[in-house]
């Protein structure tokens, strides 16, 4: 349980990276951790210190902490459509790592996501659309499949990777502070696909 500023401290992002997949690896095969709600309740009250961050699509579907078999104080989560990024979320992010002590930050996108779906049909919906239009530099640079509908779902997969990875360039553009850290070793970012079928998380 990484409640503790010791055991933040200690563990490199990799390591961290490694107790989520344990974590997803519990979820899967539906082994959770029975972790007692008042007891986190008395650890957490005074400060907390999350591993990782993780920026996901607010899909019902994909419960973070959940996936990750996490609980009250291990994980700082951010949610969007298609898991966009903003000035908002980079700045939690920043907060995350230079405050809080937080070393990874995953940001996941998942199969099946309606957000890319509609961004590649070109979807107009009130203030929706902003979030979609972000989506487009994704389907742009997906490249080599025929056709490019949302029929074709290793396309749709595609666009949903490359949506992650770009949202992972946005962040590293648009933050120096996220941007030193990383380039110091003292954070990570990374991209992953969760898979609303398997419960498996896969991480690139």
């Amino acid at each position: 349980m990484s409640l503790h500023k010791n055991i933040q401290e200690i563990l490199t992002p990799d390591q961290v990276i490694e107790l989520l997949k344990k974590g997803n690896e519990r979820f899967v095969n539906d082994d959770l951790r029975n972790v007692k709600t008042h007891h986190v309740l008395e650890l957490t009250k005074e400060a907390q210190y999350p591993l990782a961050a993780v920026l996901a699509c607010m899909d019902s579907r994909v419960p973070v902490e959940r996936i990750f078999d996490k609980t009250i104080g291990e994980l700082f989560t951010f949610r969007s459509p298609g898991n966009v990024v903003n000035k908002d979320i980079i700045g939690g992010m920043e907060y995350a790592a230079k405050v809080a002590g937080t070393k990874l930050f995953v940001v996941m996108g998942h199969t099946g996501c309606g957000a890319v779906n509609a961004a590649i049909k070109g979807t107009k919906l009130g203030n929706l659309t902003h979030s979609l239009d972000k989506i487009k530099p994704a389907i742009e640079q997906t490249k080599g499949f025929v056709p490019k509908t949302v029929k074709n779902i290793k396309y749709v997969n595609a666009v949903i990777d490359n949506n992650t990875l770009h949202s992972i360039e946005t962040i590293r553009k648009e933050s120096e502070i996220l941007r030193d850290m990383e380039e110091k070793g003292e954070i990570k970012i990374v991209a992953a696909m969760y898979n609303i079928a398997t419960g498996i998380v896969i991480f690139h």
